[in-house]
């Protein structure tokens, strides 16, 4: 029997830890409006949000960077280490402070004007109104409404005002006020006239707005404008070497951010033309230099050659010399190259430079291979020696005084500024619609994010309330039956409220709406209380509760009226000497009472008072005592007790908390019945269980527990609560 039983324990505990969807499931329908409402906030917040968000557009244009060497001698080979990507330095020359400083310059970007717009809404609303006739509206708000244009040739401030700004009044006949921060006028102007005064200088060619508009004007600081627009700039290249560049720019002004796009382009293309100029001017100069020399000496290695022919009587040349040659011819050749290359480039770069090294390693490969040439060379007849080096001296320079000739050529063509390394292949273009805010995306976004937000924040609130909610649990823990479950009742809060400020005499809803719900728990509770009472030691009853504010006052006063109702007399007694509130629900005075009686400075005659209400006495806290407990343990409070029991049919005794003070624990020794009040959802198990052992533990077995506030569950889950009514 053992390990079943251990087993079917097991079971219990998996069971219980299982995740119950239905469960989930009845949590969220019980929490819909609340769902409901946060996302329906967050839904409207960003539908607001994106209708009166700035739009953001993208401007683009495409350039193509030709691959070159670099230099205009043709490297070759050695253009590769020039730099990692072509296109690397373009992309840094796009982005440079002189090309974006032009810009600056040509648009007047330093020079800030603004709209005053209505705040948050203004901006929105001026951007969907498009007034034509703005000029003849004579409605004065100060604020911008849509329609309005201004441009400003030249503005300078002094130093002062550059800092705050300034602000221009649109004014009637085409003329404007500028104020400064202190609303002091600095001068009037009128539109296409420059206009000068303290300090001030400004030209205004065109201004379109109604009259009061005003217009915050700033001069900003080039040098964090530059910085600024370089670091909004996108330059990127597409695909991989492949020298096309994206130059791109994102801005709330679709026109500005096109012009400034286009202003970029055309300043890099012709400072890229004006540098493969200037380059080619230093190349042609060292050219024009070499050209006469290497002319000469072509010169006066063919007027050997024909000395040296006519001296030997035409002496040609055999089929192994002319192969000599022509390897020989080549590889000098190669070498002239190579050294104008070097004469050129040792202008940029030292001789520890990749390419200057690349240099060297070549040109002694070359003399390498002319040496082993030149050996050959020296297997051959005297005379056919002589004619093999007159004649490489001619071919030699001839060669190299061809080519020189045509990059001389090269050069004139390229210095004349008509050709260049880069051209536009797709102008600046701002997109129609914005890229930014993208609306349906937000708001979508936005719900889903809140409504799995508010689930969330349901399933934890949930997940983290260790109270418990299933009377049934209690049970299987502490081997004690609930008597009765008393649904919440709202009608008691209202009744609360009507008390307080004199609309009703009494709180007692058992009196003042018979059929309310909850009393249908506390009529159960009556019926399982007759034959309770058939085994207890008399007929006292005390209510009890692990915490404050739990409603035992509540349901001890409903309570006694409720079994006052069946004929029987019934004794209220609120023991709650430190916070107990019974007496307000009568609207009597809370002295003489129950400390009074104790201490015998009022009689029982004089304590019990009756409550208006047939069959029902109550007897307040009195005087609240400085040491309650101990007055609990004096023998007259045991004495009045058992006196009064042979009065009444039933004493109902209302206690502080036991788990706060000990004030229970002393009174249900006198007690045959003690029943603990729970409330909904406000206690843990293992609070109910500590509740059950403090009792024990004062040789006080309780009855049974009355579950409070029992909330109504919408029907889903285990534990789902249900409450019926049956009216005539």
């Amino acid at each position: 029997m053992e390990p079943s039983t251990h087993t079917s324990q097991n079971l219990s505990i998996d069971s219980e830890n299982e995740i119950d969807l239905q469960e989930l499931f009845g949590t969220l329908v019980e929490e819909k409006w609340l769902i409901a409402i946060v996302t329906a906030v967050i839904f409207v917040i960003s539908l607001f949000y994106v209708l009166v968000a700035t739009p953001i557009y993208r401007a683009d244009t495409v350039l193509q960077v030709e691959d070159k060497s670099s230099n205009m001698l043709s490297l070759g080979d050695l253009a590769d280490f020039s730099s990692a990507s072509p296109t690397s330095a373009e992309i840094e020359i796009i982005k440079s402070r002189n090309i974006i400083g032009k810009t600056i310059d040509r648009l007047n970007l330093d020079i800030q004007v603004k709209p005053d717009y209505f705040p948050i809404i203004g901006a929105a609303i001026a951007r969907r109104n498009n007034d034509k006739n703005i000029t003849q509206d004579s409605s004065y708000t100060g604020y911008a409404w849509g329609g309005e244009r201004i441009k400003i040739e030249q503005l300078t401030l002094p130093r002062l005002l550059q800092e705050d700004g300034i602000t221009l009044v649109a004014q009637e006949n085409q003329t404007y006020e500028l104020i400064d921060t202190n609303g002091e006028s600095l001068l009037t102007g009128k539109i296409g006239e420059l206009a000068q005064a303290q300090g001030v200088t400004v030209f205004i060619s065109e201004l379109v707005a109604r009259i009061g508009t005003e217009f915050s004007l700033s001069k900003g600081n080039r040098f964090k404008i530059a910085n600024d627009l370089k670091k909004d700039i996108k330059v990127t290249e597409i695909g991989k070497k492949t020298g096309i560049l994206n130059i791109s720019l994102e801005g709330s002004d679709s026109a500005l951010i096109s012009r400034i796009i286009d202003s970029i382009s055309t300043f890099y293309l012709r400072q890229n033309v004006e540098r493969t100029s200037v380059e080619a001017q230093r190349s042609l100069i060292f050219l024009q230099k070499q050209i006469p020399l290497i002319k000469d000496e072509m010169e006066a290695a063919e007027v050997e050659l024909n000395n040296y022919r006519g001296n030997k009587s035409s002496v040609n040349l055999t089929l192994e010399t002319q192969s000599l040659l022509n390897r020989i011819i080549t590889i000098e050749t190669q070498l002239s190259e190579l050294e104008v290359k070097r004469s050129d480039l040792s202008k940029k770069y030292t001789d520890i430079h990749p390419i200057m090294i690349t240099l060297t390693s070549q040109e002694a490969k070359l003399k390498e291979q002319l040496e082993r040439i030149n050996g050959k060379a020296h297997g051959l007849p005297k005379t056919q020696q002589e004619i093999l080096r007159l004649s490489r001296d001619v071919e030699v320079a001839t060669t190299i005084y061809t080519q020189l000739l045509n990059k001389t050529q090269e050069l004139k063509v390229v210095k004349a500024g008509t050709v260049g390394n880069v051209r536009i292949i797709d102008s600046a273009l701002t997109a129609e619609r914005p890229i930014k805010p993208k609306k349906l995306l937000i708001v979508f976004v936005s719900t889903l994010l809140s409504l799995l937000a508010a689930i969330a924040w349901v399933l934890v609130r949930r997940a983290m309330n260790k109270g418990v909610e299933n009377p049934d649990l209690i049970e299987q823990n502490t081997n004690i039956p609930v008597y009765a479950n008393v649904p919440l009742s709202p009608a008691q809060v209202l009744l609360g409220k009507d008390r307080n400020t004199g609309k009703v005499k009494h709180a007692i809803l058992c009196e003042q709406d018979p059929k309310d719900i909850s009393l249908e728990g506390l009529r159960s509770l009556r019926t399982n209380l007759h034959f309770a009472l058939l085994e207890a030691k008399n007929n006292i009853v005390m209510i009890t509760g692990p915490s404050p504010g739990i409603g035992k006052s509540f349901v001890s006063t409903n309570f006694a009226h409720i079994v006052a109702q069946s004929n029987q007399k019934v004794l209220l007694i609120d023991a709650d000497m430190r916070k107990g509130h019974i007496h307000e629900e009568y609207n009597v005075s809370r002295s003489p009472g129950l400390s009074e009686l104790i201490v015998q400075k009022s009689d029982i005659k004089n304590v019990v008072r009756n409550s208006g209400f047939k069959n029902v006495d109550i007897i307040t806290t009195g005087n609240l005592p400085p040491n309650p407990s101990e007055l609990l343990l004096h023998e007259n409070f045991a004495k009045n007790l058992k006196h009064l029991s042979k009065e009444y049919d039933l004493i109902l005794i209302d206690t502080p908390p036991l788990l706060a003070v000990t004030d229970a624990a002393i009174i249900g020794n006198l007690c045959g019945t003690t029943f603990v009040l729970l409330r909904y959802s406000a206690h843990s198990m293992a609070e109910i269980q500590a509740t059950v052992k403090r009792l024990q533990q004062n040789n006080i077995e309780p009855r049974g527990f009355i579950f409070n506030a029992l909330q109504p569950r919408t029907g889903y889950g285990k534990y789902a609560h249900y409450h019926y009514e049956y009216k005539s």
